[in-house]
């Protein structure tokens, strides 16, 4: 994947926050960190994703594809600052921050609820029961991130969204939905990189200097 996402995403960030005057075009930090833009597709689903203190911060994104530049820009804006679970991030924030930049690809709808793999494939599921309609998704490192296993990171899934199950009961809740059709579960592959606010700022000083 590329620092260069990451550190555009960390630019777009600090001009939405009117910390700096000036902005430093993604080509400039293709080329500080030596990538090849080429080799990224040009348009992708993609999420934007900042912890602090390695805690999450704000996560969203979009199953859509999106233009890779001013997706990773829209969506920076949208998860620093429109996540409902949070506050949105302050300027005194910015400095303790590390921001991933995921594309999706490789999309699969499965129809056994174990076939994926932890640390390779996010999950996406969405179906409708008594006129609700329900959706949720994990990217690729989430349940690795959180040391889960695959029935608790498919309970939790079901939490996401927003769906009252017991845990003993949601393997159970999967093979009915899957097997009846009114359950769509489908697994997807992430290309990750990481980058905190230390190694940007010493990437953009190569550049601005």
């Amino acid at each position: 994947m590329s620092k260069a996402l990451c550190c555009y995403a960390f630019e777009t960030l600090l001009n939405k926050l009117n910390l700096e005057q000036t902005k430093v075009p993604l080509k400039s930090y293709f080329e500080a960190v030596h990538e090849d833009a080429s080799k990224l597709p040009k348009s992708a689903p993609l999420f934007v994703t900042w912890n602090k203190n390695s805690q999450l911060r704000g996560c969203i994104g979009t199953f859509q594809s999106l233009a890779v530049e001013p997706g990773v820009a829209k969506f920076t804006v949208s998860s620093a600052f429109e996540d409902p679970r949070f506050a949105p991030i302050a300027a005194k924030e910015v400095a303790d921050l590390e921001v991933d930049v995921t594309l999706l690809d490789r999309f699969q709808p499965i129809s056994d609820y174990n076939d994926w793999s932890i640390g390779e494939h996010g999950l996406k599921i969405s179906f409708e029961l008594d006129s609700e309609y329900y959706s949720g998704t994990f990217l690729p490192s989430v349940a690795e991130e959180q040391n889960w296993d695959k029935p608790t990171t498919l309970y939790y899934l079901l939490k996401k969204a927003d769906y009252p199950v017991s845990k003993k009961s949601t393997e159970e809740f999967y093979s009915t939905g899957l097997k009846e059709g009114w359950l769509k579960l489908t697994r997807y592959e992430g290309l990750k990189v990481h980058i905190a606010y230390g190694d940007f700022i010493a990437i953009r000083k190569s550049i601005v200097n």
